[in-house]
Formats: structure tokens, C-alpha cells, sequence
């Protein structure tokens, strides 16, 4: 699997906790839902959003385009 820090030029950037189930992370699983989640929610992938660093090894990192979709995701995951 790829690194998840895209080449980007969004300023509006969010760190939220990896998601977890019944006290368990799957690195993949998360990312798959995620990713399916900003794609249905916010748009395309390098387009409307992509994987930044969150500066924490605990949660994940999304830079977005416009500023309403980072705080809906934020809301959403945070």
C-alpha cells in the first residue's frame, strides 16, 4: 500500500483519530473506510481532497480544498 501523503496544494488540513472497532485498529480497513466516506461525501480524491501528515502516529491526516469540508469531516471522525 502507497504512503498516505499526497503531493497537494490544499490548505485546509485536519488530523482526526485512526477509526477503531471493538477496541481494535486495522491500519487498512480504516483507510478503505475512510477513504470511501470523503469520496461519497466531500468528492474526488486529488481533487477535492488528499492524505497529508497528521503529525501523529495515533490519527490520520486530510488536507482538503475547501475549508466547509474540513470541519464536516472533522465532525464526522473527530
Amino acid at each position: 500500500m502507497r504512503m498516505l501523503i499526497d503531493h497537494h496544494g490544499f490548505r485546509y488540513v485536519a488530523a482526526v483519530p485512526w477509526p477503531h472497532w471493538e477496541d481494535q485498529m486495522d491500519w487498512e480497513i480504516g483507510i478503505r473506510e475512510i477513504q470511501t466516506w470523503l469520496t461519497g461525501n466531500v468528492g474526488p480524491w486529488m481533487q477535492q481532497w488528499a492524505w497529508t501528515d497528521s503529525q501523529a502516529s495515533s490519527q490520520i491526516g486530510v488536507a482538503f480544498r475547501w475549508d466547509p469540508d474540513r470541519t464536516l469531516f472533522v465532525l464526522a471522525w473527530g
